[in-house]
């Protein structure tokens, strides 16, 4: 019943997971991307608190018990590997009770267990739900260290090897023990008040939990777990049909450890950008290509401009066969990186060179943010290619015009063409040269 019962709360949040609400990964935050090569906080601590059912031969429920509830609290260290996997340490402890017919055994427990954790949002949907949710599934290998004791119901008396086995005809009785032994592990079978070396049994924990964030330090969340027993001694009965195991309950407060402005690496989101360029820095033909367009773009730097002698009547954009060039910048930012001053060093000459000349600089964004959002960003990334112009070559600020364009002329389609979209080509400054209206000669 119980097994069934874990079956069906595994099942129930696992489709909870998927049927739930994702967030739009087209408009993710820089950090909350995961990418190998960042810094992220790995490390936290975990303390829980909750009761615990004991399922063994000397209780009286089968699923959940009436009375004399026990609590323990819960101490985790985990470790987080990338987004979905985690390691973590658990220490446990409680006291035990249980009790059928006219006896009852009492004692208490403590179980260390390392386990292995898998988020199966981020296996399922790539990332935590609504950035908020994540659920995990954990399984494990440990050991129990116990202390336990039998007493009658009736009398309070020790109960003794013979006391429950003797006079069922079939009923085996537990190797090496005598008939006058008291049933107790952890205390003096021949003197049941005294503590002695505790019993230790392995343990397999199986469970799942939920998380909830709260900021970038502190996670609240619920965690349920059997474990599982290799032996039946738990209550000291012995001989039992089937192995012990115990249910542990726990309402958890998780401290991420590290630094304040960091995300903890399971609060990320699969970026399928990278994905796409580490497939295709595989691919042998979109190498040939890549190295081709290279090539292409260090021959257009060379010879960035030419004489035009079409004439045109109305002012427009030369976009070809005059000036073109094209700035890029790193997701949200608009501050010039070092090799973009080798594209605008080629248009500052140029505009020295021919010094009536002004410049069209159209600015662009990818689609990863708000609309307005995106104009201003693509607004600051044609304001900062300007200043260089200006401040560093001593060009004239009139003879440049921006034209912040945000999200809008996708260069690469990255929502169509995912998961091969290249957002970089998306978040640029173009720049070109504005004619102005000439009288036909």
């Amino acid at each position: 019943m119980r097994k069934t019962l874990l079956f069906i709360f595994f099942c129930g949040l696992t489709i909870t997971s998927i049927n739930a609400q994702q967030i739009d990964f087209y408009n993710l935050d820089e950090e909350q991307i995961y990418n190998p090569g960042r810094k992220y906080n790995t490390w936290s601590v975990t303390a829980g608190f909750g009761p615990l059912i004991y399922y063994t031969d000397v209780v009286d429920y089968s699923v959940f018990p009436s009375q004399n509830w026990n609590f323990g609290p819960l101490f985790i260290l985990s470790k987080q590997l990338g987004r979905p996997w985690s390691f973590d340490a658990q220490f446990l402890m409680a006291d035990m009770y249980g009790e059928k017919n006219s006896r009852y055994f009492e004692g208490d427990f403590y179980d260390l267990t390392l386990n292995l954790n898998v988020s199966i949002n981020q296996l399922v949907l790539f990332g935590p739900i609504r950035d908020r949710l994540n659920i995990y599934g954990k399984i494990g290998l440990g050991a129990n260290y116990f202390r336990a004791r039998q007493r009658s119901l009736e009398t309070g008396d020790w109960i003794t090897v013979a006391d429950v086995h003797a006079g069922t005809p079939g009923y085996p009785r537990p190797y090496g023990w005598a008939e006058d032994d008291f049933l107790a592990i952890g205390y003096d079978n021949r003197n049941p008040e005294e503590k002695t070396d505790r019993g230790t049994e392995m343990v397999v924990p199986i469970g799942m939990g939920i998380d909830y964030r709260l900021n970038k330090s502190f996670d609240v969340g619920f965690e349920l777990t059997l474990r599982n027993l290799t032996q039946d001694n738990l209550d000291v009965n012995l001989t039992g049909a089937d192995n012990d195991s115990y249910m542990s309950a726990a309402v958890t407060v998780t401290y991420k450890i590290g630094r304040k402005d960091k995300r903890h690496a399971l609060w990320t989101y699969k970026d399928f950008n990278m994905g796409w360029q580490r497939d295709r820095r595989l691919d042998p033909n979109a190498q040939k290509l890549d190295s081709l367009r290279r090539r292409l773009e260090h021959i257009a730097a060379k010879d960035s401009s030419v004489s035009d002698t079409t004439f045109i009547y109305r002012e427009s954009v030369e976009y070809r066969n005059v000036l073109a060039a094209s700035v890029f910048f790193d997701f949200d930012k608009s501050n010039i990186k070092p090799d973009a001053h080798k594209i605008i060093a080629i248009v500052a000459r140029f505009m020295k060179e021919h010094p009536a000349e002004k410049v069209l600089i159209q600015g662009y964004c990818d689609e990863r943010g708000s609309d307005d959002y995106n104009v201003r960003l693509s607004q600051r990334r044609c304001d900062a290619v300007v200043d260089v112009l200006v401040n560093d070559y001593g060009l004239d600020e009139s003879r440049f015009q921006t034209e912040p364009n945000g999200e809008g002329e996708l260069l690469s389609d990255t929502k169509k063409l995912t998961p091969r979209g290249v957002h970089m080509v998306n978040r640029r400054v173009d720049i070109f040269l504005l004619r102005q209206p000439k009288v036909d000669e």
